[in-house]
């Protein structure tokens, strides 16, 4: 079904329902998710693609290759246990102005890599599945690509942006709802279920314990690796991710960074409450960035081959 918007006051929203595909039953209980579509980019957006296999430390990681004709990609990552169609909703935008999109999954993902101990290392690990994403796109026509991530991939990207040699091949990074400081996100996750502080306090010692992630050194992510421009989506009302460190992220980063506050919405909700303005902030955004890129005098960034055989069939 397809979900169109009719009214929203405060927040609440009233949609109207729109069979697309099945059958409705009378009665019938049903659950409602956040993503408006399901299916892949060429049964739900008519986008033709490639399914292609990234090589990552794991293993090889499934992967939606949508072509396009210009030098600058985006290398799209979905939020934790959100799945490929996460990407789906930015997709015809992105692809209406050229830009090729690698939709690529990280180590634990469903239909993902496993890792050997199968457990998410809050992005201290899972930015090298984002590097193999990068240099996949490197390696297959990219000059530049556009990190585009929801969620805890926000740690995935700056953990990248801290430790990749491929990390100046980065043009621009777009966060929606993105996890900049764990410790806030947990606490916050704490206080909507009650838990007592201590109590959080120790389960961040077991995960520190079965993981060997540090909350001290990793678990908040500042603006020192945020080189280029930024575009930065997160609802007011999210219950999920606090705002209040993408709202000093955007500070920090003063002209580079462009911030969309969606009142409102919840966890990475932004395009379900107002679809146009999200759709418009990304293309305007987008464009820009990927003019300012392609102007440049040809390099190669760190990674990349220009020989005619890296580049993707046609």
């Amino acid at each position: 079904m397809a979900l169109d918007l009719v009214s929203v006051d405060g927040a609440a929203a009233t949609r109207r329902f729109r069979l697309v595909s099945g059958r409705r039953f009378a009665q019938a209980a049903v659950d409602l998710g956040s993503y408006p579509y399901s299916g892949d980019p060429k049964s739900t957006c008519g986008l033709s693609f490639e399914e292609v296999r990234v090589p990552t430390p794991a293993a090889d990681g499934p992967a939606w290759l949508v072509p396009g004709a210009r030098t600058t990609w985006v290398v799209f990552v979905h939020g934790r246990a959100a799945g490929r169609g996460e990407a789906l909703r930015a997709m015809p935008t992105i692809a209406a102005l050229g830009l090729p999109i690698l939709v690529v999954t990280y180590r634990n993902d469903p239909g993902g890599p496993r890792s050997p101990d199968g457990l998410y290392h809050l992005g201290a690990t899972e930015w090298q599945d984002l590097e193999a994403g990068v240099r996949y796109a490197l390696r297959h026509g990219a000059r530049r690509v556009i990190l585009f991530g929801i969620s805890m991939v926000g740690a995935i990207v700056t953990s990248f942006l801290n430790h990749s040699v491929l990390s100046g091949s980065v043009a621009g990074v777009i966060l929606d709802a993105p996890v900049l400081d764990w410790d806030a996100a947990v606490r916050l996750g704490a206080r909507a279920r009650r838990v007592p502080l201590f109590l959080t306090a120790l389960a961040e010692v077991v995960v520190s314990l079965r993981t060997g992630f540090q909350w001290s050194a990793e678990g908040k992510m500042g603006p020192g690796p945020f080189r280029t421009p930024a575009l930065l989506f997160h609802g007011g009302a999210d219950d999920v991710v606090p705002i209040g460190p993408t709202e000093s992220l955007a500070a920090a980063l003063g002209d580079r960074a462009t911030f969309r506050k969606t009142v409102g919405a919840g966890h990475a909700q932004s395009w379900n409450f107002d679809p146009e303005g999200y759709e418009q902030a990304l293309h305007e955004w987008v464009l820009h960035t990927a003019a300012l890129v392609e102007v440049r005098p040809r390099s190669a960034p760190p990674g990349q081959r220009l020989d005619r055989a890296s580049r993707p069939r046609r």
